[in-house]
């Protein structure tokens, strides 16, 4: 029987499935998923590593590793995350357990392991395709640090009301022998440690001609470095930081876009569409919480909504939408907070949903199977209420992405569907054909997404449906033929 019905699941899936389009260029950042650790608060693989740790106090160690990292890259692996952007990891000042008060720019903290944990983590991560990109901090200091007490080599620390800074020196990347230093270590740790690419902190804060030549001396080292920048501040953005070479940058403004949205059942998903394009079509990482910001989840209970559902609409439109997806550790559980403490807690693994983790994967999976995703075209296709339709295309490939953000049953209909095709949901089989009034008519629940291909509409596929009826026939026959086998001598006479 078992065998009987894995044969009508394998049967039921659309033939053309079964050949996946990939990629025809492979290692571009743009089609990356990259999942965001902060260090500390992710996994205690080495208990050893507790001299500073007291979980009870939430301004110190917590006992985080690299260890603990190395130990989770399966788990990372099958959430489908193609990189992972771990925070600084340099040693710290004490407490510095964020990574922020550096004392050398040089050695791994204590607190995380050696750099033959680091060797480790990466080289494990590489035989699972996962590539590692580390937080790097040209600008700030720990007090102890050697050039903090020298006028030359700091400068007043600008950036206030930030968490963690209110006890760092800003370096002056002006000075030679600073700017020296800060180029010495970047080549330190991709010799090192064969690391794929930094996440340069507070971009907005670096000096741009210091910038600009950190990208080229890094480039040089390494050619195909993967560089992203984070954001302190993003009124300080400016259109300069986003010609650098710095190919990624956090995209605070869509963060705080999709939060009012989705955190708000009911309102209109087209919202986004049109921040979008008010931003100038800027799209760089999409991330909709991380270390700084209150947990999405706690948003969505906040609300009074299912954080399942509600994550799952925040995600596709994540990854399906232009931008690379960064995911903050716990999402996948998902981890709920709203205090520095509650968000930065460590990672609650005997938490998970499973049905959530399987999402993120499926997520995943399609964007493998169709790089239009990574460099497609974007549009609105159609709206009603809080539903909207888009379209990713190029020359080969056409995909609509269904989002219904309503709290109710709602349809949309668009007519820019190609002649003689049908719309295949990838996520539950479904298909959508034209209707005599030459539209297509996409109906969803509530708080529900489709992702829809574009495949030649054939009718009725009679040779399937010829193949299933078949199995059913031998099945019954079968049955028959057992029942009569296993009938008592008397019961044939009678």
């Amino acid at each position: 029987m078992k065998k009987f019905v894995s044969l009508l699941f394998m049967l039921s899936i659309p033939f053309g499935w079964l050949n996946p389009v990939h990629a025809e260029e492979e290692g571009s950042i743009n089609e990356e998923i990259i999942y965001n650790i902060f260090v500390d608060r992710f996994n205690n693989g080495d208990p050893m590593l507790s001299a500073q740790v007291n979980v009870d106090d939430p301004t110190a160690y917590h006992g985080g590793d690299i260890q603990g990292i190395t130990n989770k890259l399966d788990y990372i692996k099958e959430l489908g995350m193609t990189t992972i952007r771990l925070s600084s990891i340099m040693e710290n000042a004490p407490n510095g357990y964020h990574g922020y008060w550096i004392e050398d720019f040089f050695k791994v903290d204590d607190q995380f392991g050696t750099l033959e944990d680091v060797q480790t983590l990466v080289k494990e991560a590489h035989k699972r395709g996962i590539k590692v990109m580390l937080e790097f901090v040209p600008n700030y200091v720990a007090p102890t640090h050697p050039f903090a007490n020298d006028s030359n080599k700091t400068i007043p620390t600008t950036v206030a009301n930030t968490m963690w800074l209110d006890k760092a020196v800003t370096l002056n990347l002006r000075n030679p022998q600073v700017k020296a230093t800060i180029f010495k270590a970047a080549d330190y740790w991709l010799k090192e440690t064969n690391i794929d690419g930094y996440n340069i902190h507070a971009i907005e804060q670096t000096p741009i001609p210091f910038l600009n030549e950190f990208v080229k001396h890094v480039k040089n080292v390494k050619p195909d470095i993967h560089l992203t920048g984070s954001v302190l501040n993003s009124d300080d953005l400016t259109e300069a930081y986003l010609n650098t070479g710095v190919s990624l940058i956090d995209n605070d403004v869509m963060q705080k876009a999709m939060v009012n949205v989705f955190a708000n059942a009911g309102t209109p998903v087209k919202n986004l569409y049109s921040k979008w394009e008010a931003i100038d079509k800027r799209s760089g990482l999409l991330y909709i919480d991380n270390k700084f910001t209150t947990r999405f989840t706690r948003e969505i209970v906040k609300n009074g909504q299912n954080p399942l559902t509600t994550w799952k609409l925040a995600l596709t439109y994540m990854y399906m939408s232009p931008g690379v997806p960064m995911i903050y550790q716990g999402s996948a559980i998902p981890m709920d907070g709203n205090t520095p403490e509650e968000i930065q807690r460590l990672v609650q693994f005997n938490n998970s949903d499973p049905d959530l983790q399987e999402f993120f994967n499926k997520l995943s999976s399609i964007g493998t199977q169709f790089p239009v995703l990574a460099d497609g075209d974007f549009e609105l296709s159609g709206s009603n209420g809080a539903m909207s339709i888009f379209k990713r295309s190029n020359e080969d490939t056409t995909l609509f992405v269904a989002i219904n953000n309503g709290k109710k049953t709602e349809d949309v209909s668009i007519t820019d569907v190609p002649d003689g095709m049908q719309l295949t949901d990838l996520l539950s089989g479904d298909i959508v054909r034209e209707n005599d009034d030459g539209k297509y008519r996409v109906g969803l629940d509530r708080e529900t997404v489709a992702i829809f291909a574009v495949e030649q509409d054939k009718g009725l596929n009679w040779v399937f449906i010829g193949m299933i009826i078949s199995v059913f026939v031998v099945f019954a026959f079968v049955i028959a033929l057992l029942s009569r086998k296993q009938k008592t001598p008397s019961e044939s006479i009678l």
